[in-house]
């Protein structure tokens, strides 16, 4: 394979940023750089090299279905997320593959997509906290790295920006479907099992681990974390009830339908509010959003209310833990400090934050006592994305995510697709809804769901950018030669 000099560059641009942050790690001085910089280019000469070898589609898949172990590796042996090594090479094949010339070998070639408003808002947003993660002093720290790349979404930006190209075709969005819904699968039985007590059929075994992460005893999988794991099974049915609209074989459907059954026992196994909550907004306003379902939004919805009802009083203990869990105001008291403590921050430096990464160290001075609660909280994360991002980065950085968020996630949504993606526009809509109730919650520090969140919008906004291109190529010199 020929690459162009269009490709190089960018392929150089790539490998020097590694070389960046390699000396920046080192400059650091950690215990950890020994380790971390020959990691960090071992990585990324095996991303260039399985990224040449491999169409992007499969890579990204799987490195979306792995990214359910996202920073939990370590527990299972492993140095370094082999999610990461999958997304990366993924994101760099498309560049690889990318053909810069309009047409090769008489056939239409694939091309980058072309740079939007929305792309350069992202861009100026990615560039922002690059530059406030740098002046904290948190770029070079793991929880600064790896905030930057899952929560603040860089990663998701990445895979926005790919998504028209890497899953432009049926077949290539039938494998990342078919990859969430085995997703889906897996974390529902294993929240069965978490439950029921089979413990020997859990995996991995530090879920079992109560050491390891929080939420012991609920339904948490492997990210070990309730909320993670509810956001994960609620994309799971969501994959599965789009691929009913897709899958036509009998078995196939049957999975499907396990599946969401799985998943929504799942989501009320995790004892988990937000999870709740954000689960039936979801749902409806995902029905509500596709034509065909209006209709059964109502009747679906007191289907399921039925169910969990009869799943309370069904199952031993459940309801007992699911009312002792909602009488639960530890979290709601959490909720509330960290918050009070956050506008007191944006009010203190609303420009330029307190730099990112930075709100577990900077806040406590900013925390106050509550007349009618206790003040519990200090030292933990913002309950709050859109506050955290705002303490940390200040108002105008907030600014630029949120308007990013609102152009590719709303745009995406709004925009026609066309009719082969009017289930993918629904389920959008859904799995949209979901991560917006549980961000005013929760600090989503989660790779998985946000992943997917992005990935799935650069799907269905992709399509209906690529459609106007297509369009326009037909030019009137074109029309005039026919006509003679």
């Amino acid at each position: 394979m020929t690459l162009s000099r269009e490709q190089l560059s960018v392929g150089l641009v790539w490998l020097a940023g590694i070389g960046v942050l390699a000396a920046a790690i080192a400059a650091g001085g950690s215990s950890e750089d020994a380790f971390l910089i020959p990691a960090l280019i071992a990585g990324a000469v095996a991303a260039a090299y399985v990224a040449v070898l491999t169409e992007p589609a499969w890579l990204l898949s799987a490195g979306i279905a792995l990214s359910v172990f996202s920073g939990n590796t370590s527990q299972l042996g492993l140095p370094v997320g082999p999610e990461r090594l999958l997304v990366a090479g993924g994101l760099l094949a498309v560049v690889l593959r990318a053909d810069v010339r309009p047409q090769h070998n008489g056939h239409a070639a694939q091309r980058l997509p072309r740079l939007t408003f929305t792309h350069w808002v992202l861009l100026a947003a990615s560039a922002w906290a690059v530059v406030s993660a740098l002046s904290a002093g948190t770029l070079t720290q793991s929880a600064g790295l790896f905030g930057l790349l899952d929560r603040f979404a860089l990663t998701g930006f990445a895979a926005y920006y790919a998504a028209p190209v890497v899953f432009r075709t049926r077949r290539q969005r039938t494998l990342l479907l078919g990859c969430l819904v085995v997703v889906g699968g897996y974390l529902g039985l294993t929240a069965v099992f978490e439950y029921v007590g089979l413990r020997a059929l859990v995996f991995p075994s530090y879920i079992n681990d109560p050491s390891v992460g929080i939420h012991f005893g609920r339904a948490r999988g492997p990210f070990v974390e309730a909320v993670a794991d509810g956001m994960g099974l609620f994309i799971g049915a969501t994959a599965a009830a789009v691929g009913l609209s897709q899958w036509r074989e009998r078995r196939v459907r049957l999975g499907c339908w396990a599946v969401i059954g799985l998943c929504g026992a799942g989501m009320l196994l995790t004892l988990t509010r937000s999870i709740w909550l954000s689960g039936a907004a979801g749902a409806v306003i995902g029905m509500l959003a596709m034509p065909g379902l209006r209709r059964w939004a109502v009747p679906v919805t007191a289907v399921g209310a039925v169910l969990v009802a009869a799943a309370l009083f069904a199952a031993p203990g459940l309801h007992q833990r699911v009312e002792t869990r909602s009488q639960d105001d530890a979290s709601v008291w959490v909720r509330e400090n960290t918050s009070r403590a956050a506008l007191a921050m944006i009010g203190e430096r609303p420009i330029t934050g307190f730099g990112w990464q930075r709100f577990r160290l900077e806040s406590p001075p900013f925390f106050t006592q509550s007349a009618s609660y206790p003040m519990n909280g200090v030292g933990e994360g913002v309950h709050n994305v859109f506050l955290s991002h705002a303490s940390e980065l200040g108002l105008p950085g907030a600014f630029l995510w949120l308007s990013g968020f609102v152009l590719a996630i709303g745009g995406a949504i709004v925009r026609p697709a066309g009719p082969e993606l009017t289930a993918w526009r629904a389920g959008l809509v859904a799995i949209a809804a979901q991560w917006v109730v549980v961000a005013n919650l929760t600090p989503l520090p989660w790779s998985f769901p946000t992943l997917v969140l992005w990935t799935w919008a650069g799907i269905v906004g992709g399509a209906a950018a690529q459609r106007r291109p297509q369009r326009a190529a037909v030019s009137p010199t074109s029309d005039r030669s026919m006509t003679r």
